[in-house]
């Protein structure tokens, strides 16, 4: 599977992993925790190409050989899901490269239908292996047009590109591109692709130059400077306008990234589904009831809408006379209807004949395919002998008529041996008479569990089968109360991040997820800072962080302070009661001032050992060491001989400055696996040495 040119990053990568050391000395991983419309924590990203409607993630190699499912939804509707196995490097994509699956079907689609993906649009992945949910909101940044001076002899020609974007565009996260591997290899650029950033400086360019604005909701950005053939190579580049939600400290990435690509065309991939627009329209199923030899009446279910596609127009129901005459014609005898419609009586058909049913969904005038005929068919009697059988009918919780039934599952789960079920929650009848054998009106046909939300709901029941017995049930269902609010198990912190360099401006985040707990509507997560000296804990009220699912992140704390620590403790509260629950046992971390990683570990033997990467906090001090005897982190002292780094200046967009440690000549001996420390509290590894 190939991957798409990726856009114009920084050189360096801060950390292949990161972790740190509670105060009991317990290791922490770092993995991140988001939701729809926020943006990655790292090193996990989630990248969308909402122009050719494609989704790629990267960077979960720690969900690697998992499930992730991709979801796709717009003001709170989903519009589109997928599903794929995240490969060794942490990357999967979707509407890209279909991969044809043994047994048929294909790999890397969308499934039903490929959404027509939108500015504004949440995007989420979940895994199957992992409570790790990452999401991101679409951006509304894109190119809207590109135009090339009068092509003419020297470096004097150009190329301009502009385009649109609205307020959610955070400008300092905001890039254009142009990608083309053959400006690299041929003419005078030497690149593959060129861009230009409201936020960085510029730099040095070689055979061109570039300029832009981007203000008041537009922007326009030229390459100048640029002989004939350059010229050409820019304007046949792929054009890309790029916006992102936040920077990455854990590693070099441009975290919730939209890469708007100017003049692709969106839709299904090949092997893949169809946009909403080439989707064909939706089918259901639905029954038929002879009401005598020449009327019946044909009930059907509302086919949901093809997800971002046009709504349902109506439906067509016909009686197709199954004899053909001479010509091969098949006399057709229906209707259409609304699309709030369910119900049609076919009347005035020819006694003698014998007829096809057939209901389909109209969308903007075209018809779908047959609806499937609902429920169980009925075995067919022996020769001679008429079906008098009624069908049998089981409900979950057994009804009983009179007294209401609790429902565990807040659900009324339906069956039956043969025949089609019918049902009513509004007090209206089921069948036209009562303990008749004709559906009504406002009957609907039994194809899910039924959710019962509201006390004391009056159900009306019937299943008919093909030679017309029917059954009759009745009864009132409650959903079972509330359960009482406990502590949530398992609760564990998944990521988290140093303060930063600003202490007036701490950016600590500490990332935690839990067990949910049976009906809870909502949790607090309540953080206190703990003294180990005098065995306090702090409660800090203003911290506290209140969310409707089992993540949840809690920002802007500072750095621990020595023989201090930040405990946090969650609580779930459910319909049952105005109160939270008790509290959970406490969760400790010891936040660190910062963030590192490693880019380079490389052992030339005979020569030098070079390390390198970055930290977030000027000034820090930066040692190396040896794993521990069980390699969960390092000894505490570094290696002897090797010396310290400090992180030099913070430089964009990575917001991280450089180290680097340099030993020559190199050690007679190179150690297999190393791990790095801060002064300021972040601890990196393991890293693997690349010996030569």
């Amino acid at each position: 599977m190939s991957r798409l040119p990726a856009p114009r990053r920084g050189n360096r990568l801060l950390a292949g992993g990161l972790a740190a050391l509670t105060a009991t000395g317990g290791l922490i991983g770092f993995v991140s925790s988001a939701s729809a419309g926020t943006p990655p924590a790292g090193p996990g990203n989630i990248e969308v190409f909402p122009s050719r409607d494609m989704v790629a993630i990267e960077g979960y190699t720690a969900q690697a050989g998992q499930t992730a499912t991709l979801t796709v939804s717009r003001g709170g509707e989903t519009v589109g899901t997928a599903t794929g196995v995240v490969d060794g490097t942490g990357f999967m994509e979707w509407n890209h490269e279909a991969t044809p699956r043994p047994g048929g079907g294909f790999d890397g689609c969308f499934t039903d239908v490929t959404p027509d993906i939108q500015a504004g649009d949440d995007v989420s992945v979940s895994f199957s292996g992992s409570p790790l949910v990452d999401g991101m909101k679409v951006s509304s940044a894109e190119v809207t047009g590109v135009t090339a001076s009068e092509p003419a002899e020297g470096n004097v020609n150009t190329v301009t590109i502009t385009g649109t974007y609205g307020p959610d565009t955070d400008l300092g996260r905001f890039a254009v591109e142009v990608v083309n591997p053959t400006m690299r290899d041929e003419g005078n650029i030497g690149e593959r692709a060129i861009g230009w950033s409201p936020n960085e400086a510029a730099e040095p360019t070689q055979g061109y130059t570039v300029e832009g604005t981007a203000a008041n909701g537009e922007f326009s950005v030229t390459f100048g400077g640029l002989s004939p053939s350059d010229q050409q190579l820019v304007f046949d580049g792929e054009k890309v306008a790029l916006s992102w939600m936040a920077d990455a400290t854990a590693v070099e990435a441009q975290l919730g990234l939209t890469l708007a690509e100017y003049g692709l065309v969106g839709g299904g991939a090949p092997g893949c589904p169809p946009g909403p627009d080439g989707a064909e329209p939706p089918a259901g199923e639905f029954s038929v009831v002879w009401d005598n030899q020449a009327q019946a009446t044909v009930t059907w279910a509302s086919a949901a809408p093809v997800a971002g596609g046009e709504p349902v127009d109506g439906y067509s129901i016909e009686a197709i006379d199954q004899t053909a005459d001479a010509a091969g014609a098949q006399r057709l005898s229906g209707y259409r209807v609304g699309p709030d419609a369910t119900q049609v009586v076919l009347d005035g058909l020819d006694p003698g004949a014998l007829y096809d049913i057939e209901v389909r969904s109209i969308v903007d005038g075209e018809l779908g395919a047959p609806f499937a005929l609902a429920g169980t068919a009925s075995p067919t009697p022996p020769d001679g002998e008429t079906d008098t059988t009624a069908p049998v009918l089981t409900s979950t919780p057994e009804l009983n008529g009179t007294t209401a039934v609790l429902a565990d599952s807040r659900t009324l789960t339906l069956s039956a041996d043969e025949g089609t079920i019918y049902y009513t929650l509004d007090g209206s009848p089921v069948t036209t008479q009562p303990n008749g054998n004709v559906p009504s009106p406002t009957a609907k046909i039994y194809q899910e569990p039924i959710p019962i939300t509201a006390a004391d709901t009056a159900i009306t029941i019937a299943v008919i089968d093909t030679a017309g017995n029917a059954t009759h049930a009745s009864g009132v269902v409650s959903p079972r109360p509330a359960a009482a609010a406990v502590a949530p198990t398992g609760s564990a912190v998944t990521s988290f991040a140093g303060a930063g360099p600003d202490a007036a401006n701490p950016q600590g985040r500490v990332s935690l997820g839990w067990n949910p707990v049976p009906d809870a509507t909502e949790y607090r997560v309540r953080v206190y800072l703990r003294t180990d000296a005098t065995n306090t804990n702090t409660l800090q009220p203003e911290r506290d962080v209140v969310v409707t699912g089992t993540t949840a992140d809690v920002t802007g704390l500072p750095k621990s302070a020595p023989g201090q620590r930040w405990v946090f403790r969650v609580q779930s509260k459910t319909p049952a009661a105005t109160t939270y629950s008790p509290l959970t046992t406490g969760v400790n971390v010891v936040l660190p001032g910062d963030d590192i990683g490693l880019d380079l570990a490389q052992f030339r033997t005979g020569d030098e050992f070079r390390i390198s990467g970055s930290g977030t906090v000027p000034g820090a001090t930066i040692t190396v060491h040896r794993p521990n005897a069980t390699g969960t982190g390092p000894v505490t002292t570094p290696i002897p001989g090797y010396p310290s780094a400090t992180v030099g200046a913070v430089e964009a967009p990575a917001n991280a400055g450089p180290w680097s440690i340099v030993l020559d000549p190199a050690p007679t001996t190179a150690p297999s696996q190393i791990w790095i420390k801060s002064s300021q509290g972040a601890v990196a590894g393991p890293f693997t040495v690349d010996v030569r």
